[in-house]
């Protein structure tokens, strides 16, 4: 059963990659590594995928240390993505149109889902 937290990272890097595509196409974003910044709407900054999937991997190892401790570090991420859009302006930006938005939540809900699968696998590993 650790197989859903990377699966998850997966699809969510695939989303982060086609939202800093949409921002770049709609002029949300000027360039690639804008969208892909500390500014990115509709994506994560590339910092915080990168470690995302380096922490996916982790929760694949035997080493239940390694696995436990991606796993909640992953459980953190996604929850701290939905926060920081409060803090950030993300949820606020007026320039987002309803369809952008849309998608913007897609995001969002994905990166908590992915905490929530993170916090499954957390229990798993503690448990085994």
């Amino acid at each position: 059963m650790n197989r859903p937290v990377p699966a998850f990272v997966a699809l969510l890097l695939v989303m982060d990659v086609t939202g800093a595509l949409i921002s770049l196409g709609t002029g949300l974003s000027p360039t690639l590594l804008d969208a892909l910044g500390s500014e990115a709407r509709l994506s994560a900054p590339l910092p915080m995928m990168i470690v995302q999937a380096v922490l996916a991997f982790g929760t694949t190892r035997r080493n239940r240390g390694v696995a436990a401790v991606s796993a909640g570090l992953l459980a953190i991420a996604g929850v701290l993505a939905f926060v920081s859009g409060f803090y950030d302006g993300g949820y606020d930006d007026p320039r987002l149109t309803a369809s952008l938005r849309l998608f913007q939540i897609a995001l969002v809900g994905a990166h908590l889902a992915m905490g929530v699968f993170s916090g499954v696998r957390v229990v798993q590993v503690l448990r085994a």
